[in-house]
């Protein structure tokens, strides 16, 4: 074999360790409760997710946002959940569209 095609392997495995996939970001729970947020503020790195959780018992909510990215859960009935993907960067204002002071502040970085 020559020099070449004996280093080939190993370059070859180099560049698959570099082509793998990201490992996967971290989740954070936001509960709504009383009609309102658990947090006011919420920092979250690029690629993490947040799960808003209805803990409500007959109180329906829509969580929305906009800035950074715009995310709408859509209709959110008692004790469901809805994971919202966070990656872009930046500051997002998020409410609840049926319940106009229900609202919090999140930071991708």
């Amino acid at each position: 074999m020559t020099g070449f095609s004996m280093r080939l392997p190993s370059l070859l495995l180099g560049g698959l360790i570099l082509a793998a996939p990201a490992i996967a970001g971290q989740d954070h729970k936001v509960f709504q409760v009383d009609k309102k947020f658990s947090v006011s503020d919420l920092a979250v790195n690029r690629g993490d997710s947040v799960t808003f959780v209805n803990a409500e018992q007959i109180t329906v909510h829509n969580v929305t946002g906009k800035g950074a990215a715009s995310i709408n859960t859509g209709s959110q009935k008692p004790g469901e959940a809805k994971q919202v993907m966070m990656d872009q960067p930046g500051t997002m204002e998020v409410r609840c569209a049926i319940h106009p002071l229900m609202k919090m502040t999140v930071t991708v970085k």
